[in-house]
């Protein structure tokens, strides 16, 4: 049985947890009237308890990496994914690029980081004091010296 927490549209199903760290991959879920659901891969949770050093004491530093092709609309709460790939029509991805050019670019729901240091908390994964970083990047892998851009 996989090891899952729901946090407000989203869940992480847990890679490995300890008592000073963790690993979790993070999905956007959609769920449906008959208890079914689709899930959209939006990137990885890493915990880890920091020993601290002279000028500060130990702490726990969270990192959410969240995919750069990862688009999350809060008026409709659904999340999609802008690649080219993805687009018949070139010209349409380029225009949808063109608006998204000055503009911040909302990645997840958010209120997910405080929802996800809350649940972590009171469910005793972590504790405070805390440190929680979002960071955003592509999603590329090197298997034995070939390089795949999975965006």
């Amino acid at each position: 049985m996989k090891d899952i927490t729901n946090i407000l549209n989203y869940s992480i199903h847990w890679i490995a947890k300890s008592n000073s760290e963790f690993i979790g991959e993070l999905f956007f879920v959609v769920r449906n009237n008959s208890g079914g659901s689709i899930s959209t891969p939006v990137g990885y949770l890493v915990g880890f308890m920091d020993p601290g050093a002279d000028y500060y004491g130990s702490h726990w530093k969270i990192r959410m990496i969240v995919r750069d092709a990862i688009r999350y609309d809060m008026q409709t709460n659904s999340t999609h994914i802008f690649v080219k790939s993805a687009y018949a029509n070139k010209l349409r991805y380029y225009v949808h690029k063109l608006k998204e050019f000055n503009r911040d670019i909302i990645r997840i729901d958010p209120g997910l980081p405080v929802a996800i240091r809350e649940t972590l908390t009171q469910s005793g994964i972590c504790s405070y004091p805390l440190e929680m970083q979002m960071i955003t990047g592509k999603y590329k892998g090197i298997f034995s010296n070939v390089e795949y851009d999975f965006d």
